[in-house]
């Protein structure tokens, strides 16, 4: 995995860059278009309309930019992939990270086929991602990854099968919480095993040959 990823925040000193995915320091300025001098009442006075924030990263020098709270540019993945991600999850993720600020409900659907996809990659097969999920939960994944699986119902009865649209849950916090499962489930299920079996193979053979005896 990357570095820590820090979520572009307005005002926030420092976030992953967007542009050149490093967690760096960044320089704001702020502009304000007051041509139909719109203000908004809140509790501390008066907040003005149509402000653009811009973000300006330290490290490659490329803008950032939000208007009022929105963030709008560019488009971010929320999270980067795992490097062992496989191609057909990757494809999906990818495309969901570069929508799920314009298009959550979108994002969280391919999200969702994504997890299907992760779980058919691993060897489960049955239609039922419940199932799936939970073959994967006796194969190592955290038991606990499947209940936050549940709770943004990926899985259970109410569960929106790959490919659907839920309206009462797709938002973007959504779609952050389904990338970063995507990322668990393959740093668990392939990326430690992977490491695992790299770390066995360096050893000497006269090491791994007494591992078999005692093991067998």
């Amino acid at each position: 995995m990357n570095q820590k990823y820090v979520a572009p925040e307005r005002d926030r000193r420092s976030f992953t860059c967007p542009h050149c995915h490093t967690l760096s320091l960044m320089t704001f300025s702020f502009h304000h278009h007051n041509e139909d001098k719109q203000v908004v009442l809140t509790h501390a006075g008066q907040e003005l309309k149509n402000e653009l924030h811009i973000a300006r990263c330290v490290n490659c020098g490329k803008k950032i930019i939000w208007i009022n709270d929105e963030y709008v540019y560019p488009d971010i993945v929320a999270e980067e992939p795992n490097g062992d991600m496989p191609e057909s999850v990757l494809q999906l993720y990818n495309e969901a990270g570069l929508i799920y600020n314009k298009s959550p409900r979108a994002a969280c659907a391919l999200l969702r086929l994504a997890i299907d996809r992760l779980c058919n990659e691993l060897g489960e097969t049955d239609r039922d991602i419940n199932k799936n999920i939970g073959a994967l939960v006796k194969k190592g994944l955290p038991q606990s990854v499947q209940q936050a699986l549940d709770v943004v119902r990926v899985v259970g009865n109410k569960a929106v099968h790959p490919g659907m649209i839920s309206f009462d849950v797709d938002d973007k916090n959504t779609a952050v919480m389904l990338m970063r499962l995507l990322n668990i489930i393959t740093e668990r299920l392939i990326t430690e095993p992977k490491e695992i079996s790299s770390l066995y193979e360096s050893l000497p053979e006269s090491i791994k040959e007494s591992v078999e005896r005692r093991d067998s």
